[in-house]
């Protein structure tokens, strides 16, 4: 797993994460800012989880008889990491700011 995987993944995850979750926040919301806050968060999210998932399923499947794992394998660990940062990226900027940005005042 080397830089190539890492850019990989910070293009996957701004092209197929960052500007859909934007568009969609922004027409929900009708607010630039709000949806900008809502989809870098959940962006930020899905690529710790990414870069942690890989790492983490690289390092679980790597064995000294059967050497590295092929890669479809860690980028299923990847993508199931990318998910589930993004969400709990989202749970907790919920959980800890006074004012969520998908709630209106």
């Amino acid at each position: 797993m080397g830089p190539a995987f890492y850019a990989m993944g910070w293009m996957t995850v701004v092209g197929m994460a960052f500007i859909p979750v934007f568009i969609a926040a922004w027409v929900v919301l009708r607010s630039g800012w709000r949806a900008l806050v809502l989809a870098a968060m959940f962006t930020a999210g899905a690529f710790a989880g990414f870069l942690g998932g890989g790492l983490a399923g690289y390092s679980l499947m790597t064995t000294d008889t059967a050497g590295p794992p092929p890669e479809i394998h860690v980028l299923l660990f990847s993508t199931a990491g990318a998910v589930a940062g993004g969400v709990l990226a989202v749970w907790l900027l919920g959980r800890f700011s006074k004012h969520p940005p998908w709630k209106r005042y």
